[in-house]
């Protein structure tokens, strides 16, 4: 992933917000550019903690494995220094009990292995290997307020930003990189510049997350190092989760799709829990003793801006991460789409170097980007769409994808090698259309008899 080169493509880049889509792409850009500065609203700390920038910071977070792989191939011997500074490392079909649409996951060993933390912790070592790349700069407690272009708007050309002391500054770049995720301003920027908002895809599911710590989960036996509870629909609405992160502490994440009443307290916690379709996450917790408080956080739609299709994008601004596209995070895709995404960058910026020119870079990352979605925002509407209250376009034959889809979950109950195939397209690893392999079909006929809750 690391790229060597000899002719840099600018002499400066910018990054606007210090997410993990940011530190990703600031590492990509610093291989083409003499200079890449990272514009970032929160004071970087030198211990991991949970940003105001990032609500989401304090809820469970997952990196798939297609994600990890990249994080290994940008920075090398990443994996093993998350596993050495406290990271958990599992094997995901026999560490992780999972209960998925009325049926356990088949447990064994399959050597696909994955790695366990907060996100702060995550985000905090990524930001110490960034650091040391010479050629980065950084702008801590700074807000962009607008892009600067040329003349007829054809090409970015830099950004004005504000720091902490009120002083406003404009900086030159020939290329600026949106990562600021959900609170992006870019249709704004663009409006002011009398340029046309892009086109949006959105999705309503009106989603409620409520987290806690635990220093110790309730004195019983178990096994696992994660435990998943993912709802039943359209009869159950309620999941939730618990795994194993640094300092032997587990999170504990609870959601809830069209919830009247949001989990807000430590009593409503252990009520939700309780409610939910299996009794496992309530039963680790209730005797369990916290290390923190109930932490709450409301997603309401899925959003995808089609930059891909804005005709009169200023050439040099590309939007990345959730300011590009924000999925359902009960599907734990967002850190690792952020990686594709980057990757996806990295390989448009290589052509930009063969073709020694810029041009139509934000047309061919916004093509890239669009690529990388189009599994996960399948993946993901066709499980949101089960809820009868989630609203929005739906797919053409969403019926029978989903009829699919169950039979092959019901075929993960018994049968190992449909279960680490539905494992590859769930951690983005392989296409859907591998389910349709002759051995997935065959453990689908062979279970027939099986009846769909």
């Amino acid at each position: 992933m690391t790229t060597r080169t000899t002719t840099k493509l600018g002499k400066k880049a910018i990054v606007i917000g210090g997410s993990i889509a940011g530190i990703l792409t600031a590492k990509v850009l610093s291989d083409f550019f003499h200079e890449v500065v990272m514009i970032e609203k929160d004071i970087a700390l030198d211990y991991p903690t949970i940003r105001k920038g990032v609500p989401q910071g304090a809820h469970g977070h997952a990196l798939l494995k297609s994600g990890e792989e990249i994080l290994e191939k940008l920075f090398p011997g990443f994996i093993e220094e998350l596993l050495a500074a406290g990271s958990v490392a599992s094997d995901f079909s026999q560490d992780i009990s999972w209960y998925h649409h009325g049926s356990w996951k088949v447990s064994h060993y399959s050597g696909i292995r994955t790695v366990q933390q907060s996100r702060p912790f995550l985000e905090y070592h990524l930001q110490r290997r960034l650091k040391m790349i010479q050629n980065i700069q950084y702008i801590d407690g700074a807000k962009v307020l607008q892009l600067l272009t040329t003349e007829n708007h054809s090409k970015v050309s830099g950004v004005v930003y504000q720091d902490l002391e009120g002083i406003v500054t404009e900086l030159e770049a020939e290329v600026v990189v949106d990562s600021s995720g959900a609170a992006s301003l870019t249709p704004q920027w663009l409006s002011k510049l009398g340029l046309p908002s892009p086109e949006k895809t959105e999705v309503k599911v009106d989603l409620h997350y409520a987290s806690r710590i635990y220093q110790s989960l309730s004195p019983i036996e178990n096994k696992w190092k994660g435990l998943l509870v993912y709802p039943n629909p359209p009869k159950q609405t309620f999941g939730g989760g618990i795994y194993r992160i640094e300092d032997n502490k587990w999170m504990v994440t609870l959601f809830g799709y069209g919830m009247e009443k949001p989990v807000t307290t430590a009593e409503s916690f252990l009520e939700h829990a309780a409610s939910l379709d299996h009794l496992p996450i309530y039963e680790a917790i209730k005797n369990g003793i916290p290390a923190s408080d109930v932490s709450v956080y409301q997603f309401p739609k899925l959003r995808r801006f089609h930059y891909e299709k804005h005709r009169q994008l200023p050439n040099g601004l590309v939007v990345i991460g959730d300011a590009f596209c924000r999925i359902d995070p009960v599907f734990a895709q967002g850190m690792s789409l952020s990686a594709l995404e980057a990757s996806a960058l990295q390989s448009v910026l290589v052509q930009c170097q063969q073709n020694q020119s810029l041009n139509n870079i934000s047309k061919m990352a916004h093509r890239g980007f669009s690529k990388v979605l189009m599994v996960p925002w399948l993946i993901a509407l066709v499980e949101d769409f089960r809820f009868v209250h989630t609203r929005g376009k739906k797919l053409f034959g969403l019926s029978v994808i989903q009829s699919f889809i169950k039979k092959v979950v019901l075929a993960c109950a018994h049968d190992k090698q449909v279960y680490e195939q539905f494992i590859s397209v769930l951690h983005l690893k392989a296409h859907p259309v591998t389910l349709f392999s002759p051995k997935v079909l065959k453990a689908i006929w062979l279970k027939s008899s099986v009846k769909e809750e």
